[in-house]
C-alpha cells in the first residue's frame, strides 16, 4: 500500500465502557466476542458430535475394553490403567533408598553443624581472663551450643568428644638466658 494511501487514512479506536454503565462490567470488543463466540461453536460441535455417537452406538457390540469395565446404574466405570500394587520387594527397595536419602541429607545438614561450630571456636577461641568478663547467660548459650567447653565435659574421663585443649609450644633451652628469649 502506497504511503500517500495510509496518510489520511483515519485511525478507529475502540470505544470505552461509559462512567454511568461501568457498574455492568468491562464493554465487550468484538475481538473478545468473536474468540467468545468460536469458543461456544465448537463446544457445541463438541457435545453434538458426542451426541451423535453414544444414539447410533449399538448396545449389544463387543469391545475387550469391556472386560475391564464395570457398569453401574448405566455409568461404565473402568480401571485406570494401573497394574495393582507393586509387589513387596519393590516397596521395601523404594522404602530403603528414601531412608537412605534421608539419612544421607541429615548426616550432611550435622556435617555443616559442626564445621560451622569449629569454625566459630577457631574464631572465638576466649582467653581465661576473656571469659571471665561474659555473662553467664552468654556463657551458658556459648557453652549448650558447643563453641566454649562446658565444666562438665572437662570433668568426665573417657571417650568422649570434649573440646580439645589449646595448643601447648614446648621449647627446650640450655640456659635461663635463651629461655627468656621465648618468653
Amino acid at each position: 500500500m502506497p504511503l500517500r494511501n495510509s496518510l489520511h487514512r483515519r485511525t478507529h479506536k475502540e470505544r470505552s465502557q461509559l462512567a454511568h454503565r461501568s457498574k455492568l462490567g468491562l464493554l465487550e470488543k468484538y475481538k473478545d466476542y468473536v474468540l467468545r463466540a468460536r469458543d461456544y461453536r465448537s463446544k457445541r460441535d463438541r457435545l453434538r458430535t458426542l451426541k451423535l455417537k453414544a444414539e447410533s452406538k449399538n448396545r449389544d457390540e463387543f469391545y475387550f475394553g469391556m472386560n475391564r469395565k464395570r457398569t453401574e446404574r448405566g455409568v461404565e466405570y473402568g480401571d485406570r490403567g494401573g497394574e495393582g500394587a507393586l509387589p513387596e520387594d519393590m516397596v521395601k527397595l523404594l522404602k530403603t533408598q528414601d531412608e537412605g536419602y534421608l539419612r544421607t541429607v541429615r548426616n550432611k545438614g550435622l556435617k555443616r553443624i559442626d564445621d560451622t561450630k569449629a569454625q566459630l571456636k577457631a574464631d572465638l577461641m576466649p582467653i581465661s581472663e576473656d571469659m571471665d568478663d561474659l555473662d553467664d547467660e552468654v556463657l551458658d548459650t556459648l557453652q549448650s551450643a558447643g563453641v566454649l567447653p562446658s565444666d562438665k565435659s572437662s570433668s568426665r574421663k573417657g571417650k568422649t568428644k570434649a573440646a580439645k585443649p589449646t595448643p601447648r609450644h614446648i621449647v627446650f633451652v640450655d640456659n635461663e638466658d635463651q629461655a627468656s628469649l621465648y618468653t
